[in-house]
């Protein structure tokens, strides 16, 4: 009897674990992005180069209101730097330039259509375990890993806070598996008291600080004059042009597979990067690579392509033939 009710006891504490499905984890995840208020000290590293991995450090407020304020603590070249992002745009103040960058948002703030399409291409291009519950910084967090369906290999290890539904440390491997990079807090409190002024922009603005303004216009993806989707489960999901001036743009075409992002560049003009002529099966391209990212560029007819992600190599050549049937590279 004892024997029997041991067992029962055992069973009904792992239930509660593991019938949880990891998805719906993620679904919270994505509904209560930009939604929490909170303030901490974040920790990013960066694995480029083994040997010596590149760590930055900041403190980081969000509202609760879709905006997001960086404050740089170290490395000591990026002291005083600070980076508000408001979900449409964000601001890049450098202290030692004197200088404000403006581009598109970087934090991924989607309404509900744009989550279950994410969702929906996360379901079919990865798989996901919920590994154990856990305590982080005095918080209880859910311990998920998320591995490709095409390569069987891990790509993201998060740690999701159980009732906020954050994450507090982002683990991230590229397509050989290999662990590239991490983000995470070393502190973290919310619901704090907040002053409007953080997040107002003007505070990077006066009349001895420069402007610098990306000209970005999203334009129809209807209107896309590229494939909607390439091996790997990527999908189109944003198109852009990028002005130069008014003689010179560049199309941007940007891809997700729900988890990562690629980016195809199209112009008249030859793109600068250090890619070197090479074949990949029957396509002649110029190719370069490194533990980050692979990038890919070629001619067809008058137009110039660059293609940037984290492919693995052997998946290549099927995805330079979505694109171009007979490439040739001047």
């Amino acid at each position: 009897m004892n024997k029997i009710l041991s067992t029962t006891l055992v069973v009904l504490f792992f239930i509660p674990i593991f019938a949880i499905d990891p998805m719906e984890i993620i679904k919270n995840y994505g509904l209560n992005s930009g939604k929490i208020s909170y303030e901490g000290i974040e920790v990013s590293i960066l694995f480029d180069n083994p040997d010596f991995p590149k760590t930055s450090m900041a403190k980081v407020i969000a509202n609760g209101k879709y905006m997001v304020r960086r404050d740089f603590l170290s490395p000591p070249f990026m002291l005083g730097r600070i980076n508000i992002d408001d979900g449409k745009f964000q601001y890049d103040f450098d202290p030692k330039k004197n200088l404000v960058k403006i581009s598109p948002s970087s934090t991924i703030f989607l309404n509900k259509d744009e989550i279950n399409k994410r969702l929906n291409l996360i379901k079919k291009n990865f798989s996901t375990k919920l590994e154990r519950e856990e305590v982080y910084l005095g918080r209880k967090v859910y311990v998920l890993t998320i591995s490709s369906v095409y390569t069987k290999k891990v790509v993201l290890r998060l740690w999701i806070d159980k009732d906020k539904y954050i994450p507090l440390r982002i683990d991230k491997y590229n397509s050989d598996g290999v662990l590239i990079g991490r983000i995470m807090f070393v502190e973290i409190g919310f619901n704090p008291k907040l002053q409007n002024d953080l997040f107002d922009s003007n505070i990077l603005k006066d009349k001895n600080v420069k402007m610098e303004e990306t000209k970005l216009r999203e334009e129809k993806l209807e209107n896309a004059s590229v494939p909607s989707e390439f091996p790997l489960g990527y999908s189109l999901i944003k198109y852009y042009t990028i002005w130069e001036r008014d003689d010179k743009f560049t199309h941007y075409f940007k891809y997700t597979d729900g988890l990562n992002d690629a980016s195809l560049f199209k112009g008249l003009m030859p793109f600068k990067l250090p890619g070197k002529p090479t074949d990949i099966d029957n396509f002649h391209v110029f190719y370069d690579s490194n533990v980050l990212w692979k990038s890919i560029s070629w001619v067809d007819g008058d137009n110039f392509y660059l293609l940037i992600g984290d492919f693995p190599k052997d998946y290549l050549s099927k995805i330079i033939s979505t694109f171009i049937k007979d490439p040739v590279v001047k």
